[in-house]
């Protein structure tokens, strides 16, 4: 007497196999095609000329952080205490598109006393920052430090009816200053 029938047990071979089948499909194809977007987090001492009014006479630092492709940012003045700086709320959102960003917010009234709607775009220029994982053949990584990067684009500030506009750089912070 048979315990297990032929079908039932072709049926379960089957289901496991297209089970395996289709894992190793999907597995195949995220290594192929899915990667993880470019590091860009990090604190960037901005340097600009004509700024407005508010903003001359500080060093201004702009603190990125970044989950994938989406960005959170604080704009804030370098020379604030280090712990305001560290406990800043990020004021801006945005994405990152290969190595162009876009972030929108307010500005905070901490570097301007009224709050006025900002948009900062720019691109990532020479190397990238912070932790670049390089994979070799043989699976394993190699982590190095890379503090070359930097940003440049353009800040835009609606102030009531008027707008106005200026062009940046900003270079990354090495990380054993404050950040």
């Amino acid at each position: 007497m048979n315990v297990f029938p032929v079908k039932s047990i072709g049926l379960y071979s089957l289901a496991i196999g297209g089970a395996i089948g289709f894992f190793h499909f999907i597995t195949s194809y995220g290594e192929a095609n899915l990667k993880a977007p470019i590091s860009v987090a990090g604190n960037y001492i901005i340097n600009a000329q004509r700024l407005p009014t508010c903003l001359q006479n500080k060093q201004l630092l702009l603190k990125l952080q970044q989950s994938g492709i989406y960005l959170n940012a604080s704009l804030v003045n370098k020379r604030q205490e280090i712990t305001s700086i560290k406990n800043s709320q990020p004021t801006f959102s945005g994405r990152l598109n290969v190595r162009q960003f876009h972030l929108t917010g307010l500005l905070p009234t901490t570097i301007c006393a009224q709050l006025s709607p900002i948009r900062i775009a720019g691109s990532l220029v020479n190397n990238l920052p912070g932790k670049n994982i390089k994979p070799k053949t043989s699976g394993d990584a190699t982590i190095s430090d890379n503090h070359s990067q930097q940003l440049q684009g353009q800040i835009s500030i609606a102030d009531g009816s008027k707008a106005s506009s200026f062009n940046f750089t900003g270079a990354i912070q090495p990380s054993n200053q404050s950040n």
